[in-house]
């Protein structure tokens, strides 16, 4: 029955049909709780009918709790010289359900996809503007588009992001009988319906009451999961040429032919290629050298033009342009290497600092960027050929421990990028605090960041000036009332690459004063609480955090009470926390580590008193009290 459900929807459903329709107090209790916005419905209808051609049918209706969820007000759909939209149509309700304004085409804006990032690109966006109006309110839209190039089918995600609670969401493809639709299902509560009727095969996903979750206050280690749909033809086209998805080796050759040939240098680097060779006679130490040089006279732009998502441009114009895209930029360090007689392969890798690795057993288009790898005889070298500033053969959180699509003359090959251990991915924190009762507290710290932490501090700090450095600590440090006195930033970029930050500040609110006693706490670091939800969580990477300061006490002031020292271990991590008390002074010393795993969701509350004892913990309150003369 969701078939035809989902078809009635699509086909028949007209937004002028339906005043009072998405009225505010009809949404359950459970799904407004937690929740930014409330999806009501949101449905796709994909019609294949041959392998490089489809029509895709969208509606959606989103209730908007609030301004946090004002993104859903610009609808944006993308379009190119493969694919036509065929009509936009959308309209507002207020509270009570009722139709405040109805959209059409001349509500709708033609844009260029060119972005800050990207230099070119023949791609094009339609967009609609649902107007402001006092909340809650509800958008609905449908609209229509035609391909006539396909490299794949459209993925369906059942809830757009954590704070958005869903009351319906469904997706619904229809092939000729004749052809496949392969698919992998994450998180779902319901499997396929899958049916035939005359001469088309029908698949109906549909998924209902996903509630919202509480808020993760910005904690880059953890991540939930969520409901979504992948799905794939076995046999496409694209831009004209016809290709296979049977097999990751069958998949790999397509991309790999697409992009064979487009690899001549001009003199001047078969030259620079040459020298280099002369120069040095270790191969790694030609292949380091030639990544530099690379770097040293490129820079990335995202250029995308003809079927530019998946076609380089060629070497040469890399090389007298001085930018390219990703896979413009691998392809001319390619064919540098090939001058130089070292064999590279492109790899087509799921990228992104905590994005899921792609599912390997599932052959699908799931990849967003292209990496180098260069296979060395003791040690295979893994090139980021985007950066100007990232280190030879270091690959940070972004494409690390994943497993990529490498495009050989014999087929596609799935490899795994290499992962740091957790002894790598050190963040120390070491320092020193004059504490003064009547002036200003006087704070020295220094960060050590290793493993993948390097990248995302180089990130935060290398191009910054001092005066830049000083206006993000006034974000990032969590006290009231503090000047930054001076930063210091300094790398080291080898192939395991640290960086060190040191600042120093004066603190007017270190702590509280009440009479004669003074009370402080002495973690710098406080982690937030994990809320109660009952949901599978995923630990992305295993990592050690350090904390080592000294707190040199006020003049005539002694402890009067303190945390207790505390530590736990499980499956899951390590955390302790100590305090040492020597004369004048007390050494406070804090070890978080974590393993990556997968939290299943009946574990979730066990492994949520782990992390809110940790939480608690690292709020614990040191009181001083003044000491008496006698």
């Amino acid at each position: 029955m969701r078939k035809i459900i989902i078809i009635s929807l699509l086909v028949v459903t007209s937004l002028r049909c339906f005043p009072q329709f998405y009225p505010f107090d009809s949404i359950p209790g459970h799904l407004k709780k937690n929740a930014d916005a409330v999806v009501r419905t949101e449905q796709c209808l994909y019609t294949v009918t041959a392998p490089g051609k489809a029509v895709q049918k969208m509606k959606k209706a989103v209730t908007l709790l609030n301004e946090d969820a004002t993104y859903y007000r610009y609808l944006d759909i993308p379009y190119d010289k493969y694919s036509k939209v065929n009509y936009i149509k959308g309209a507002v309700y207020d509270e009570k359900g009722e139709l405040i304004q109805f959209l059409g085409m001349q509500n709708v804006f033609d844009l260029s996809a060119v972005t800050g990032g990207t230099f070119y690109s023949d791609d094009r966006i339609k967009r609609m503007y649902f107007p402001v109006n006092r909340y809650p309110f509800t958008i609905e839209y449908e609209y229509e588009i035609s391909y006539t190039s396909l490299f794949g089918y459209p993925d369906w995600s059942f809830q757009d992001y954590g704070n958005i609670s869903v009351e319906k969401s469904g997706i619904q493809y229809v092939l000729p009988s004749g052809m496949r639709l392969r698919f992998s299902q994450q998180n779902l509560k319901n499997n396929a319906d899958s049916v035939i009727t005359g001469d088309k095969r029908i698949y109906t996903w549909q998924e209902t009451n996903i509630p919202a979750r509480s808020y993760l206050a910005s904690n880059a280690r953890f991540r939930f999961s969520t409901p979504v749909l992948y799905a794939a033809p076995e046999d496409f086209e694209y831009g004209g040429i016809r290709g296979s998805m049977r097999s990751w080796k069958e998949l790999g050759t397509w991309v790999y032919e697409v992009n064979k040939g487009r690899d001549a240098l001009p003199p001047d680097d078969m030259a620079v290629i040459k020298g280099i060779v002369e120069k040095y006679s270790g191969i790694k130490e030609r292949i380091k050298a030639i990544y530099e040089y690379m770097q040293s006279r490129t820079r990335y732009v995202s250029i995308q033009i003809g079927i530019g998502g998946y076609q380089t441009a060629d070497a040469i114009s890399v090389s007298r342009n001085g930018f390219g895209d990703c896979k413009g930029l691998v392809n001319y360090t390619m064919a540098l290497l090939k001058e130089a007689g070292i064999p590279s392969y492109f790899s087509l890798v799921k990228a992104g600092t905590s994005a899921t690795d792609i599912n390997t057993r599932f052959v699908d288009n799931q990849f967003n960027h292209i990496i180098l790898c260069v296979p060395a005889a003791r040690d295979t070298v893994w090139l980021e050929c985007t950066s100007q500033e990232l280190p030879f053969n270091y690959l940070g959180t972004f494409t690390c421990n994943r497993h990529v699509l490498l495009l050989t003359p014999e087929g596609g090959k799935i490899v795994k990028t290499p992962d740091f251990k957790s002894e790598q991915n050190i963040l120390s924190r070491t320092g020193s605090v004059f504490m003064n009762i009547t002036g200003k507290s006087a704070m020295r710290l220094s960060t050590f960041y290793g493993g993948y932490n390097f990248d995302a501090a180089s990130g935060m700090f290398s191009l910054q000036s001092v005066q830049g450095m000083k206006r993000d600590l006034y974000s990032l440090l969590d006290y009231n009332d503090f000047s930054v006195e001076s930063a210091e930033y300094s790398e080291e970029k080898s192939e395991n690459p640290s960086c060190v930050f040191k600042f120093t500040t004066e603190i007017n609110s270190l702590g509280t004063k009440q009479g004669d006693r003074i009370y402080f706490t002495p973690s710098i670091v406080k982690e937030e609480y994990l809320p109660g939800d009952t949901l599978a969580l995923y630990i992305i990477n295993s990592d050690i955090t350090l904390d080592s300061i000294v707190y040199y006490l006020p003049e005539g002031y002694k402890i009067r009470s303190e945390p207790v020292n505390y530590s736990v271990k499980n499956e899951y991590g390590t955390y302790s926390y100590s305090l040492r008390n020597e004369t004048g002074k007390v050494i406070f010393i804090r070890r978080v580590s974590f393993t990556r795993s997968i939290v299943p969701a009946d574990k979730y509350i066990y492994f949520r008193k782990f992390w809110n004892d940790i939480a608690k913990t690292d709020r614990g309150i040191i009181v001083l009290d003044k000491t008496t003369n006698t």
